[in-house]
C-alpha cells in the first residue's frame, strides 16, 4: 500500500469518526430538547402537586446536558429519554395526587368548621365569666381569641384557594388550621372532636 493510500484511508476513517460523533451529538441534542419539552408540558400543575418529582427530573435533565457537554452522548441520550418518559407519566401522577388531596380536603371541610365553631363558643362562654375556671387565665383566653381569629382568616383563604382549584394550597392551609384548632382546644381544656 502506498503512502498516499494510507493517508487517504486514515482521512476516510477520521472523517467517518467525525460524522459518527456529529450524528450522536445531534441525537443527544434532540433527546434533550424532547425531554425539556415534555417537562415543560407537565407544567405548573405538576410543580404544584409533585414538586419533588419535577425537581428530580430537572436535575436529571441537567445531568444529561452535562453529559452532552462532556461528549458522553450515549449517556446524555439515555438520561434525556428517561426524563421524557417520566415527564410524560406525570399527568397520571398529578391526577392521583389531586384526587388524594381532594379527599383530604373533603374530610377537613367536614370536621374543621365544627372544631372552629366549638372553640368560638367556648371562647365566648369564657369571655362572659367574671371569674375564669381553674387552669384558665386572661393570657390563655387572649391567646385562644387571637388563635380563633387566625384560624377563621386562614380557613377563609383555604376555601378561596380550593375554589380556584389550588387544592394542594388549600389542604396545606387547612392542615395549619387543624393543627392550630387542636392546640387551642387543648389550651382551653376541650376534648378533641
Amino acid at each position: 500500500m502506498s503512502f498516499t493510500s494510507v493517508r487517504f484511508a486514515a482521512a476516510v476513517l477520521v472523517g467517518a469518526a467525525v460524522v459518527g460523533c456529529s450524528m450522536q451529538q445531534g441525537s443527544a441534542e434532540k433527546a434533550i430538547a424532547a425531554a425539556d419539552s415534555a417537562l415543560q408540558a407537565a407544567g405548573a400543575e405538576a410543580q404544584a402537586y409533585v414538586p419533588d418529582q419535577v425537581q428530580a427530573l430537572h436535575a436529571q435533565l441537567a445531568a444529561a446536558r452535562t453529559d452532552l457537554e462532556s461528549k458522553q452522548y450515549g449517556e446524555a441520550i439515555t438520561k434525556a429519554q428517561e426524563v421524557a418518559t417520566q415527564a410524560g407519566g406525570l399527568g397520571a401522577v398529578v391526577a392521583a395526587k389531586k384526587a388524594e388531596l381532594t379527599e383530604t380536603w373533603e374530610t377537613m371541610s367536614g370536621s374543621l368548621p365544627g372544631m372552629v365553631s366549638a372553640i368560638e363558643t367556648k371562647v365566648a362562654e369564657l369571655a362572659k365569666m367574671r371569674r375564669l375556671p381553674a387552669g384558665m387565665d386572661k393570657a390563655k383566653l387572649d391567646g385562644a381569641t387571637a388563635a380563633l381569629q387566625e384560624m377563621t382568616a386562614t380557613w377563609s383563604k383555604a376555601q378561596a384557594a380550593f375554589g380556584t382549584g389550588a387544592v394542594a394550597e388549600a389542604v396545606t392551609m387547612g392542615g395549619t388550621v387543624q393543627a392550630r384548632a387542636t392546640e387551642t382546644m387543648a389550651a382551653l381544656g376541650m376534648k378533641k372532636m
